[in-house]
C-alpha cells in the first residue's frame, strides 16, 4: 500500500505523474518512493509501505507460524464489480478517513460513487483524486456520524476488537478485494474453482470448519471449492475414511484455479469473521456417525447429561485474538455447578485435550459423575519449549507410529465432539473450532448453552 504524504524534495525517489492510475501506475513500475507531480507541479510523494509489517511485532503470528496476515494487491481492479465485497461498508452511511493512502482513496470513492455514501476527510489532497462530488466532504474536523464507518489512523483490525465500524485501511480494503487477492494476478473471467491448502500446523477442526467457510464465502461469487491432496498433516486416506471432502475436479486448471494456500489472510477478513456458517454432520461419513451415536446411547442410555467442552494447554501458551480466549477450568467450574443444580443433571461429558482441566473437574465432581473418552491429554508444563499440541504429538512419534496416533487422537476427538452435540445441554471455555462444530451438529437443540464470552466477561 502506498501513504500519501506531503511533498518532500530532500529525499530521494522517483518521479511520477499525477492521474487517475497513479497508484497502478506506481505499482506497475515497482516504486518505493516516488515524487508525485501534474505539469511539473510537485503534488505529494508516495512511500510504500508492506501490508504485512504489523506482522514483525505479533508474538501470535510468529509462535503459529504466519509470515503474512493480507494480500500484497499488487494487482487490483476497481472496477470490477462482479469480485468485490462491499457488504461491510453498505451498512453505514458516511465513511470518515483519518489517515490519506492508496486504498483509504480507493475505498473512499467506492463509497462515494458506487454506493452514494457521504464521506468526511480532514486532509484536502483528496481533491486531486476526487472533485467535483457533493458527497464528499473536505473538513477540519471529522463528524463522528452514528451510522460513520471510520479508516482509522492506528492499525486496527476492527473485528478483533469486536466492532467492525473502526479498520485500518489495510485491512478494510482487503474485506473488499479479497477475491481479487486470491486471484493473484489471474484472469477472474475464467476462475472457475479454489484449491484450499492446509499448512502442517492446522488441526482437523479448524480443516473443516474453515473448508466448510471458505466453501460458502466463494460460492457467492461463483467459485466451487476442493481440497488439495496430501496437504495437511493428516492422510488423504484417513480423511476420506472419516469425511466427505470435495475432490480435486477433472477440469481443474492452473488458469481456472486460485489456491487458498494461507487462509489466515481470510481470518482477518470481517465478512469472512462473522459468518455462520454451521458445520452440519453430513460432513462425517455416514458409518462412522452410526458408531459414534450407537456409542453415546451405550454409555449415557437415557441419562440426562450436560456437555462441557474446556479448551487449554496450547491456547493459553499462544497469543490467540481477543475474541477466542478461553476460561480457565476456576472460572467455568462455578457455571457449570450452577447449572448442575438448576436443571439436575444425571452426568457430566467432559471434552479437554488438558489433563489439568481434567483432574481438576474429577476434584470437584467426582469421577462418577464426570465421564470423558479416552484419549491422549496434556498439561501447560509438558509445553517447556513448544507452543502446539502438534509439535508435541511429533516429539513423541515418528513415521508409521506418528500416523497411526493421529488417526487415533482424530477419531476420538470426533467421538467427543458427537458426544458433545448429543447432550442435552452444553458449556464451553470460548470460542474454538469444537465449540463451532458442536453448534453445528447440534442445530440448535441444546435446552440449555453457556460459551464463555471473554469480549464481555
Amino acid at each position: 500500500m502506498y501513504k500519501v504524504l506531503a511533498f518532500d524534495n530532500d529525499k530521494a525517489g522517483d518521479k511520477l505523474s499525477h492521474g487517475d492510475d497513479v497508484f497502478h501506475e506506481a505499482l506497475r513500475k515497482q516504486l518505493e518512493y516516488c515524487h508525485v507531480y501534474k505539469d511539473d507541479q510537485p503534488l505529494y510523494d508516495l512511500q510504500k509501505i508492506d501490508n504485512n509489517y504489523t506482522i514483525k511485532t505479533s508474538k501470535g503470528a510468529q509462535d503459529n507460524g504466519f509470515s503474512e496476515l493480507f494480500f500484497n494487491f499488487n494487482n487490483y481492479d476497481e472496477n470490477d464489480d462482479r469480485t468485490l465485497n462491499l457488504s461491510l461498508i453498505k451498512r453505514f452511511g458516511a465513511l470518515e478517513i483519518e489517515e490519506l493512502t492508496e486504498y483509504s482513496i480507493v475505498i473512499a470513492k467506492l463509497a462515494a460513487l458506487k454506493l452514494d455514501m457521504q464521506v468526511y476527510v480532514t486532509d484536502s489532497r483528496i481533491r486531486f483524486f476526487m472533485s467535483d462530488l457533493n458527497n464528499v466532504h473536505i473538513v477540519e474536523e471529522l463528524p463522528g456520524r452514528e451510522d460513520s464507518t471510520i479508516i482509522t489512523k492506528d492499525f486496527l483490525i476492527g473485528i478483533y476488537k469486536g466492532d467492525v465500524k473502526k479498520n485500518h485501511s489495510i485491512p478494510l480494503f482487503s474485506e473488499i478485494f479479497f477475491v481479487q487477492g486470491l486471484a493473484d494476478g489471474k484472469d477472474l473471467s475464467e476462475i472457475k474453482y479454489c484449491q484450499i491448502e492446509f499448512d502442517k500446523i492446522i488441526g482437523i477442526g479448524a480443516i473443516l470448519d474453515t473448508y466448510n467457510k471458505i466453501e460458502a464465502l466463494l460460492a457467492g461469487f461463483g467459485i466451487e471449492c476442493f481440497l488439495k491432496e496430501h496437504c495437511s498433516r493428516y492422510s488423504d486416506e484417513m480423511l476420506n475414511r472419516y469425511f466427505v471432502l470435495k475432490k480435486r475436479p477433472a477440469d481443474a486448471n492452473e488458469d481456472n484455479t486460485c489456491i487458498c494456500a494461507d487462509f489466515i489472510k481470510l481470518y482477518v477478513i470481517p465478512t469472512f469473521q462473522m459468518m455462520q456458517i454451521p458445520l452440519k454432520e453430513t460432513v462425517i461419513d455416514d458409518e462412522f456417525n452410526s458408531q459414534m451415536d450407537e456409542y453415546y446411547e451405550a454409555v449415557f442410555g437415557d441419562d440426562k447429561v450436560l456437555g462441557v467442552l474446556i479448551r487449554g494447554t496450547d491456547y493459553k501458551l499462544t497469543e490467540v485474538g481477543p475474541s477466542h480466549k478461553q476460561a480457565s477450568t476456576e472460572i467455568l467450574i462455578p457455571k457449570i455447578k450452577e447449572f448442575m443444580e438448576e436443571y439436575h443433571f444425571d452426568k457430566i461429558f467432559l471434552a479437554t485435550e488438558d489433563n489439568d482441566a481434567l483432574d481438576a473437574m474429577f476434584a470437584e465432581f467426582g469421577k462418577d459423575k464426570v465421564r470423558v473418552i479416552a484419549q491422549e491429554r496434556f498439561s501447560v508444563s509438558d509445553f517447556k519449549n513448544i507452543h502446539l499440541i502438534k509439535d508435541l504429538e511429533k516429539e513423541k512419534r515418528t513415521g508409521e507410529d506418528y500416523e497411526a496416533a493421529l488417526e487415533d487422537i482424530t477419531v476420538n476427538y470426533f467421538y467427543a465432539l458427537r458426544f458433545l452435540a448429543k447432550c442435552n445441554s452444553f458449556i464451553a471455555s470460548g470460542t474454538c473450532s469444537g465449540t463451532k462444530m458442536v453448534l453445528g451438529f447440534n442445530a440448535g437443540k441444546f435446552e440449555h448453552q453457556y460459551i464463555f464470552n471473554p469480549l464481555t466477561e
